[in-house]
């Protein structure tokens, strides 16, 4: 999973101005060593920090105990709530300030596991908020630990204590820096990796538009450029066979007409493949008001007949999906039955009930023998079955007792899909 960028990692508005980030984005190989770590560091803090106040600094026990605590609380708070982790490391490194006596052999008014102890913090709350928060507390912890120095406990001379102002200001400055800067590294890499998902997504659209031109220049070199030449050759076949039968020309003529229509369609698709952006031009797709010109073309060829109709109501009606899913229905019935049965009778029968509404068309046995296909043929039925299933529908087709087919399509109204 990515890591989110910085405008999804704060649920709170308090949260989103302070710009605290969540433990995910600090880098790493898993926030189990990083928890590991934090809770090292605090534990090592706890030990080292309460033993040198009681016996170096001579802090009262229970005052270094909780007050070491309370700082080794701070490294790990900083990992899921760097403003209180800011806060608790303030008054417990300036309540062990101010409570060390001052000595000549030893760093005050900051002592080295206070330095150690603000340093983690300043990296763990840099690394989770905005650099402002880090910044503003190390300028007060080194302001506070200016005014501590000011009224000095003990025998120190000015220069140890500013030597030691100096390291603190200086070694916690750099680690709130190296804090900010592994943070806005984090963010970069964030954002690299957006960009790159953005980069690859785009190319992948790309190339898909380029496969999307590819299939169409294939199919209209190929497959339009047949079509044409059918159409053609079909038109003008009463034109250059004076002496062919009327019922050929005929058969000739609707052959024409099928290529025109399938040229029209090809169009269409030629157009959708052709264009980027998914908005190409739609030509209307046929529905149920197309059928009577399509069953008055098929009953040139072979007796066509209706029976039933379907009762549609306003939803339906305006449904183009319905619509077309019964005009395919029906010209690929009646394909079938040219292609299979070419001369026989053929009903086509609506129906419905409550719940569906149904198609049923039937053929007759063929008139004549039909040589068999060298391809099988099938894909007109899966793509029927594929168009209808995506309704909700179910496809049936099987051979009728006196050598005949029929094909059953059931479409679950609206309500019941």
């Amino acid at each position: 999973m990515a890591d989110p960028g910085p405008q999804a990692v704060a649920a709170r508005p308090g949260l989103r101005r302070l710009g605290i980030l969540p433990l995910r984005v600090v880098p790493g190989r898993g926030n189990l060593a990083i928890w590991a770590f934090a809770v090292a560091c605090a534990i090592t803090q706890l030990a080292v920090a309460a033993s040198l106040s009681v016996t170096v600094y001579r802090i009262p026990l229970a005052a270094a105990l909780i007050l070491s605590l309370v700082q080794a609380a701070a490294i790990v708070l900083a990992l899921f709530a760097p403003v209180w982790a800011t806060v608790l490391a303030l008054i417990s490194g300036s309540a062990l300030s101010g409570l060390a006596v001052a000595g000549p052999d030893q760093p005050w008014p900051i002592a080295a596991s206070t330095i150690v102890a603000y340093a983690l913090v300043w990296i763990g709350v840099a690394l989770r908020a905005r650099w402002w928060i880090p910044v503003a507390g190390w300028a007060f912890s080194v302001l506070v630990a200016i005014m501590i120095a000011t009224e000095s406990k003990g025998d120190v001379g000015s220069g140890p204590v500013i030597a030691d102002l100096i390291v603190f200001a200086a070694v916690t400055l750099v680690a709130a820096a190296i804090g900010a800067g592994i943070r806005n590294w984090s963010l970069l890499r964030v954002q690299l990796r957006a960009e790159r998902a953005a980069t690859a997504a785009e190319l992948a659209r790309r190339e898909a538009v380029q496969d999307k031109a590819r299939i169409a220049r294939e199919l209209h070199d190929v497959v339009a450029h047949g079509m044409s030449a059918i159409q053609v050759r079909a038109a003008s076949a009463r034109y250059r066979m004076p002496d062919l039968p009327a019922d050929a020309a005929a058969e000739f003529d609707e052959v024409a007409a099928t290529a025109r229509s399938a040229m029209k369609e090809m169009r269409v698709i030629l157009g959708l493949l052709r264009d980027e952006e998914g908005e190409a031009d739609h030509a209307p797709q046929p529905g149920l008001a197309d059928l009577p010109a399509l069953l008055a073309r098929a009953n040139d060829l072979a007796p066509v007949t209706e029976t039933g109709s379907w009762q549609l109501t306003a939803a339906e009606r305006s449904n183009p999906l319905l619509g077309l899913t019964a005009y395919r229905v029906v010209q690929e019935g009646l394909s079938n039955v040219a292609r299979h049965a070419p001369g026989a009778a053929t009903e086509i029968a609506w129906t419905e009930t409550p719940a569906e509404r149904g198609i049923r068309i039937r053929n007759a046995p063929p008139t004549r023998p039909i040589a068999p296909r060298a391809d099988g043929g099938g894909h007109g039925l899966r793509g029927m079955r594929e168009r209808v299933e995506a309704m909700g529908g179910t496809v049936a087709a099987a051979v009728t007792g006196d050598g005949g087919y029929v094909l059953q399509v059931r479409i679950p109204r609206e309500e019941q899909a």
